[in-house]
C-alpha cells in the first residue's frame, strides 16, 4: 500500500506501513519516514534559507565518514522533480552487515530539498526501492 505525504509545500509517496514524523524548526522542516522494524528510514528536509545543495550533500557525507571512516561513496547527479540534484551513493559495514545510504540535494526557487535514505542488507522487501519511491515521486506543490 502506498500513502501520500502532502504538506509543507511538497508531495511524495511512501509505504503506508512506514511511520511518518514531522518536525518544524523555524525555516527548516524535516519529515522522517521510518520502516516498521526501524532499520530502514528516509529523511526529507526542506530548508527555506536555501543553502547550497553541494554543501548540504557534502556535509551529510562528511558526517557519515566521521561515523564510518571506511565507507565507499560515489558522487551522483540526477534530476528530481525537474531540478538538478547532487549527492552520493554510499555503502558501509556495521555489525557484519552491509548498509547503503542515498544522499540527494537540490534547490528550488523557494527551498533547498535534502533527501537521505538508509537501509541494511538485512532488510527484506527491497528497502532501496522504497526509498526510490519517495525520491521518484518528490514534487514541490507551491512556488
Amino acid at each position: 500500500m502506498i500513502g501520500i505525504f502532502d504538506e509543507h509545500g511538497v508531495r511524495f509517496r511512501y509505504p503506508t506501513d512506514w511511520e511518518v514524523e514531522v518536525e518544524v524548526d523555524g525555516p527548516r522542516t524535516t519529515v522522517a519516514v521510518n520502516a516498521p522494524d526501524g532499520v530502514a528510514f528516509a529523511l526529507v528536509s526542506l530548508d527555506e534559507e536555501c543553502p547550497e545543495p553541494a554543501e548540504v550533500a557534502g556535509n551529510a557525507l562528511d558526517a557519515m565518514q566521521e561515523e564510518y571512516p571506511d565507507l565507499d561513496a560515489v558522487p551522483v547527479l540526477e534530476t528530481i522533480d525537474g531540478h538538478r540534484a547532487i549527492g552520493h551513493d554510499v555503502e558501509f559495514l556495521t555489525l557484519d552487515s552491509t548498509n547503503a545510504c542515498c544522499i540527494r540535494c537540490f534547490r528550488t526557487p523557494r527551498r533547498t530539498v535534502f533527501l537521505l535514505g538508509q537501509w541494511s542488507d538485512l532488510e527484506g522487501d527491497d528497502p532501496a526501492s522504497r526509498f526510490q519511491l519517495i525520491r521518484d515521486s518528490m514534487e514541490e506543490t507551491d512556488s
